[in-house]
């Protein structure tokens, strides 16, 4: 019943069928009449006397949470209310209020009658026994308390938005996400517990929204939990469970759309499944770690701390130890262990990233000693992997072949290992002449390769000389060793070209095709016969920005193999030793004044004068290819029908 002050005075007192002894913390759902548990809703009175000390200390009462309304009195004047107390449930307003109650009692005996109705939540009467103390000892307790509240809701909200950052950042690992979640929905919760601060923060709100938002957390955030242990070991769950649980949680949310009756009472069926599905957690715990899962062991070792604080606040509550209410705080240290577990998990994923973002550049960087990365920039492509099969692109450049002449027998004498050895050598040398001009090698021969010049002409003949004097220097190395010397021909060229990539999709390699680049092969393949040097067509010479800086000698028309149309071809000489540009340079005159003959028809004169240059510079192959021209000709009776154009050996 729910009596008034008034009801006790007098000598009458009250009828006993409705007098029963409560526990300490006042629950009456617990308690027994007549070998019947009383009912959860309904309305119960208390009522006490007490006499408090006279020295004129101040006083204060600390209010506990009432299931679901109170309203106490103090020698029949009212001094706190937390909703409405009736004795039915349209008489009663429900709410939950928590706080400290200054008193001022009189001497003697005072009298405290407190009220309480419940006809809304699953239990009705006090969580705890009410204290009476000190003003100063009772607000430092409230305080102490609300302070913790509003501190764990602090943390548990700064945790979610952090890891819902963290997935922001990084989606592929949605193990954040649903902690972040959980972590958010515990810190709503938290505000609906302990000193129940949402309701002091939103006093306008309906109790029945917070009893819904009560409920709606404990459905969805051991789903949200297990989802994320789920996605954390992932190897050690049986997914059917999990889905199973999360369609109950929905299913049991949906009964929030009944009055608080109905829901108060299928939660507990829901409680009884979380009981089980959170032993099957442990299990998928317990099972990770025995496999040696990362994160298994912090894990354990966050829900060991929070089951230490929990069986603390249970035997506290008991009165079996005189600690201090932990629950809340060993979920902030479990939920701590998870955050750093994840903080690690994603150091650890970025570390991999990282290291992964290292091999890539350095295989990128591999990659582009095979491709260049000029044509990279010439296909106008940043990266490897944007690279097509199929992407061209049409351009003016120089083309520059060479060739190690007499490799094969060279190769021979050094043997497999050497040869390569060799090689590596000679190229390390010549790559820095190359990009010094701007210049790149689009492909290795063997003992060739094939050189690009997206600038003038004059880089690549100024590439071409560089190259020779770096073979000069070479065999001077070499000489000192006891090694026969290298000679290397190179041919130069300008033209319009195709740069791009040719093979299929499992295979394919860079090239550039066009009548240009086969010309340039052959003219290098001209100086086997025409001289060591650099081997140019004349339209070469006329794009040269000065063509009288440079040593040339002419060398006429000559078609080569491939191309019905002649070349006129000249023979440039810079760069070579200094003994064999002097005998170039030398007889330059002589020389192309005896090709001056030939080409008149003046064949014997031609002759004389090439042999003579013979004897002078017997090493000179040019002189040797016409003195074999103009024998062929005087020989086979073709000289008077000859049109002035040799034909180059194959």
């Amino acid at each position: 019943q729910l009596l008034e002050p008034a009801a006790f005075t007098g000598s009458s007192g009250i009828p006993a069928p409705v007098l029963v002894t409560l526990p300490d913390e006042g629950l009456w759902s617990s308690v027994e009449q007549d070998g019947q548990p009383l009912s959860i809703y309904g309305c119960a009175t208390w009522r006490l006397l007490v006499t408090f000390p006279s020295n004129n200390e101040a006083l204060a009462l600390r209010i506990p949470e009432f299931f679901s309304s109170a309203r106490i009195y103090l020698n029949g004047e009212e001094i706190f209310a937390s909703g409405v107390p009736g004795e039915t449930a349209d008489t009663t307003r429900h709410w939950f209020r928590t706080g400290v109650v200054h008193l001022e009692p009189r001497n003697g005996s005072n009298e405290i009658l407190l009220q309480v109705a419940n006809f809304g939540e699953r239990r009705g009467g006090l969580s705890r026994s009410l204290w009476v103390g000190t003003e100063q000892d009772i607000q430092n307790a409230y305080i102490k308390s609300l302070a913790m509240d509003i501190v764990i809701f602090g943390s548990l909200l700064a945790m979610g938005l952090y890891h819902l950052c963290l997935y922001w950042i990084r989606k592929k690992d949605r193990s954040a996400l649903w902690f972040g979640l959980f972590c958010l929905i515990i810190s709503i919760r938290s505000l609906l517990y302990g000193e129940r601060f949402a309701f002091e923060l939103f006093p306008g709100l309906p109790w029945e929204v917070f009893n819904r938002l009560d409920h709606l957390t404990f459905y969805f955030g051991v789903p949200v939990f297990s989802a994320y242990i789920m996605l954390l070991f992932n190897k050690d769950v049986v997914r059917l469970p999990f889905y199973i649980y999360q369609g109950l949680g929905i299913i049991f949310s949906l009964f929030l759309f009944f009055p608080p009756a109905v829901f108060n009472t299928t939660v507990v069926w829901y409680e009884l499944i979380t009981a089980g599905y959170v032993v099957y957690i442990l299990f998928i715990i317990i099972k990770a770690l025995i496999k040696k899962r990362e994160g298994a062991k912090t894990t354990l070792v966050g829900i060991g701390i929070f089951l230490c604080f929990g069986i603390n606040e249970i035997l506290f509550n008991m009165g079996v130890i005189n600690t201090f209410n932990s629950l809340s705080i060993g979920l902030v240290l479990f939920l701590f262990t998870q955050s750093v577990l994840i903080a690690m998990r994603f150091s650890k994923a970025f570390e991999d990233s990282e290291l992964l973002g290292k091999s890539l550049l350095n295989l990128n960087r591999s990659l582009r000693r095979f491709i260049p990365q000029e044509f990279f920039m010439i296909l106008q492509k940043r990266q490897i992997e944007d690279i097509q099969l199929g992407d061209q692109v049409e351009k003016n450049m120089s083309i520059m072949f060479s060739d190690i002449r007499r490799f094969t027998l060279l190769a021979e004498q050094l043997g497999a290992a050497k040869t390569f050895d060799f090689l590596n050598d000679y190229y390390s040398r010549i790559g820095d002449v190359i990009r010094s001009y701007g210049g790149f090698v689009d492909k290795y021969l063997g003992d060739g390769f094939i050189a690009l010049f997206p600038d003038s002409p004059d880089a690549a003949l100024k590439t071409a000389i560089g190259i020779q004097q770096v073979v000069t220097n070479f065999n001077t190395e070499r000489s000192e060793e006891s090694f026969p010397p290298i000679d290397v021909g190179i041919g130069l060229n300008y033209g319009t070209l195709i740069l791009g990539t040719v093979g299929e999709q499992h295979r394919m390699d860079t090239t550039v095709i066009a009548d240009s680049v086969n010309l340039c092969s052959r003219l290098e393949g001209l100086s086997k016969h025409y001289g060591k040097g650099i081997i140019v067509p004349f339209e070469f010479l006329d794009l040269l920005l000065d063509p009288d800086v440079y040593h040339w000698r002419y060398l006429g028309l000559i078609r080569v193999q491939g191309r019905k149309q002649p070349v006129e071809v000249a023979h440039i000489y810079d760069g070579l030793a200094e003994q064999d540009f002097n005998l170039f340079h030398s007889t330059k005159d002589r020389f192309e004044e005896a090709l001056h003959a030939y080409r008149n028809g003046e064949y014997e004169e031609a002759m004389n004068a090439f042999r003579t240059l013979a004897r002078e510079v017997p090493d000179d192959p040019a002189v040797f290819t016409f003195i074999t021209q103009i024998h062929r000709l005087m020989t086979s009776g073709l000289a008077e029908n000859w049109d002035g154009v040799d034909t180059a050996e194959k």
